[in-house]
């Protein structure tokens, strides 16, 4: 037998073992898109951008400003919107930031005077004043289509 032969079944064996070992891992997990995305899901909602001011999160005593993108919106009714959002890039630092996120909308009200609607869908987290029932879920769906979770 050839030296080409006798190394066959060694070759054989690591593409066998190989080939296991990528179908037994996990399937990636599908990456959520950048704020771009949740404009343009926004927009396809009849929402029209305004203004977007990177690092304004509506509370300046928060420190999420890296996370945070202030949005003025007006939306198909006439009706304009404020909406802050919020984006972390991975799973544990969204869930370690939830505390941090409520006290800065606690501020935003205490500071304001009007209460703040919530939605989260992770990595998302928005709130904003006076968001009709209407507006609320345009803006789940919305961060839901940019790859946010539950």
């Amino acid at each position: 037998m050839g030296p080409m032969l006798s190394r066959l079944p060694i070759v054989l064996a690591a593409l066998l073992v190989s080939a296991a070992a990528c179908a037994g891992g996990p399937a990636p997990t599908p990456t959520p898109s950048d704020m771009s995305a949740v404009l343009a899901a926004l927009a396809l909602r009849g929402a029209t951008l305004h203004q977007a001011v990177s690092g304004d999160a509506g509370c300046p005593g928060s420190g999420l400003h890296s996370n945070a993108a202030r949005l003025e919106l007006s939306t198909d009714d006439g009706e304009d919107k404020l909406v802050y959002l919020f984006r972390w890039r991975r799973a544990a630092d969204f869930a370690a930031a939830g505390e941090r996120f409520a006290e800065c909308v606690r501020e935003f009200e205490a500071a304001t005077g009007i209460e703040a609607v919530i939605v989260e869908a992770s990595p998302w987290r928005a709130y904003g004043p006076g968001w009709s029932e209407a507006f609320v879920e345009s803006v789940a769906d919305s961060l839901r289509a940019a790859g946010g979770g539950t």
